[in-house]
């Protein structure tokens, strides 16, 4: 006796059963394979994850903690750009404050979650009249200078302080301005705090 031949036509009902596992064993391939070539990636080939950073500033690596560089930092719920100042406020020190104010109203809606401060550790008149005239958003704090070792003080620096006062970055005055601005635009956008 022959045996009748079974119908492969798509419009049989084996041959739509055979179509769907198709596609379900296609959309297991798209869902998995990846994360199986991420899995490998990760873990065998370590190599090829990136070691490159987005930020400009320098990270300060442990972070310092403002309150006891200055007991005035702690009314401060906000980020803070922290720009040491001796006595003497030099043309450099100057623009440091400049681009600070710049940074700052670059920020837009922003501008109220940063907080500018000058930490000095003395008297200095000629800093005040000079901050009354041109930066009165600027906050004077004294302070000891704590971070001695990881800051030239002869170059001007602006040390940036999260809402939970740890002292994180440092910009110099070549990274001061755009670079700086793109990093507090990020820095503000994923967080949370302040």
């Amino acid at each position: 006796m022959i045996e009748p031949k079974p119908n492969s036509s798509p419009e049989s009902p084996s041959g739509k059963l055979m179509a769907s596992r198709r596609r379900f064993v296609a959309l297991l391939l798209i869902a998995f394979v990846p994360m199986f070539i991420a899995y490998a990636a990760f873990f065998h080939f370590p190599n090829w994850a990136p070691t490159g950073t987005t930020n400009h500033g320098e990270l300060i690596s442990p972070s310092l903690d403002g309150i006891k560089m200055s007991t005035e930092l702690a009314a401060f719920n906000t980020w803070v750009l922290i720009q040491p100042a001796d006595s003497y406020c030099d043309d450099k020190c100057r623009k440091m404050l400049y681009l600070s104010r710049q940074v700052v109203t670059g920020l837009g809606k922003d501008a109220n979650r940063v907080q500018r401060v000058v930490m000095m550790t003395r008297d200095a008149p000629d800093l005040m009249e000079h901050l009354k005239s041109e930066h009165p958003d600027v906050k004077v704090v004294t302070g000891v200078m704590t971070f001695k070792s990881i800051v030239d003080l002869d170059a001007p620096v602006l040390l940036l302080m999260d809402p939970n006062h740890n002292v994180m970055m440092l910009y110099s005055l070549d990274k001061a301005g755009k670079p700086m601005l793109r990093d507090l635009k990020h820095l503000l956008k994923i967080s949370n705090i302040g």
